[in-house]
């Protein structure tokens, strides 16, 4: 029997790089040799317990790009060989969301790493849908991140509905936000005002475009405010504290649009009267993960170099580091943005 490494969380708080069994891949699935994986604040849910995964043991990791490496029976789309980044959701494929290729807006959706063995291994399984062929000319670390760390912020950035020219508030400067607020001001073309406690993240959103950056605390919606004449048009929430959700509204002009990407499982405390939230026509939108489609166009705006990502993967670590990847991750370390974990 063929075995190979992954990283195992056999229970909350307990992993290790074992040896288990190479996946056979059935109609309609691919094996993706693994090239990199990326380390995701995800990661640090499921290990400490604050995300539980579906069942235990499973094998971690959302954040993958490889090649191509075995096809299932009766299996066509694509080519043994082609080098992919690999789509973390996985729909029930009979609903109106999944028939309009969006597995993450699934109701039934599965995530890799949580809900099905993940991509901290040498070999996956994904259905082919899954599977966004990668130019030679994107690097496995750069199309790794893409899945989630980059994919995410641009979906958010496509739900809210942005145009070039309008204003943007970015709460949180992990991966996320910093992609984001790259996004938003390099791509778009909007003028961002950056919020994060961490001197050195403001420095970074500063350099990548942000027209102003400002320290987490009280005043901040009435620094917004008065630095936007009356509000800004769109506020991204991706800290996963439900008190900057409240903090993010009151940032907006009238009809502006709060995103929320930062998850937390505590209730929203908005602190704000309902007749404000209606008079004002705000919207308070969710944003979750993102379409292959998406990830398509992320793959291309990085092969024409419409964005670049070069200073995006902070560490790379072999598999049996796998530990200090995720303590850098947890610690959010000042300067790191997205660590990977190389297979090859």
């Amino acid at each position: 029997m063929q075995t190979m490494r992954a990283v195992l969380l056999t229970e909350p708080g307990r992993f290790e790089l074992a040896e288990i069994p190479v996946p056979r891949p059935g109609a309609g699935e691919a094996v993706v040799a693994v090239d990199a994986c990326g380390v995701c604040g995800s990661d640090v849910h499921l290990v400490d317990g604050s995300t539980v995964a579906a069942e235990y043991p499973v094998v971690l990791g959302h954040e993958a790009a490889g090649t191509v490496a075995a096809l299932g029976p009766d299996t066509t789309g694509i080519e043994v060989g082609t080098r992919v980044a690999v789509l973390p959701y996985v729909g029930c494929g009979r609903c109106g969301r999944c028939w309009t290729r969006q597995p993450q807006a699934c109701a039934e959706r599965k995530v890799l790493g949580v809900d099905m063995p993940g991509a901290q291994a040498d070999r996956l399984v994904v259905p082919t849908g899954c599977l966004v062929p990668l130019p030679d000319t994107v690097p496995a670390e750069i199309g790794a991140i893409l899945t989630d760390a980059v994919a995410t912020p641009f979906h958010a950035i496509r739900r809210s509905h942005v145009v070039p020219g309008e204003t943007a508030v970015v709460f949180g400067l992990g991966g996320l936000g910093m992609h984001a607020v790259q996004i938003l001001a390099g791509v778009l073309g909007c003028e961002v005002i950056a919020v994060d406690p961490r001197p050195q993240a403001r420095e970074r959103a500063a350099a990548l475009g942000a027209k102003l950056t400002l320290d987490a605390g009280r005043q901040v919606a009435r620094t917004v405010v008065a630095e936007t004449r009356g509000g800004a048009d769109v506020a991204f929430e991706f800290v996963g504290h439900p008190e900057i959700v409240g903090t993010a509204l009151r940032c907006l002009r009238p009809q502006g649009t709060c995103v929320v990407v930062g998850i937390s499982p505590d209730r929203l405390a908005l602190g704000m009267r309902q007749e404000t939230l209606v008079s004002r026509e705000l919207r308070l939108v969710g944003s979750f993960g993102c379409t292959a489609a998406e990830l398509a166009e992320l793959v291309d705006l990085v092969a024409t170099g419409r964005l670049d990502l070069t200073g995006s993967v902070s560490d790379v670590y072999a598999p049996g580091q796998f530990a200090a990847a995720l303590a850098e991750t947890r610690d959010k370390r000042a300067g790191s943005v997205r660590v990977v974990v190389s297979y090859r």
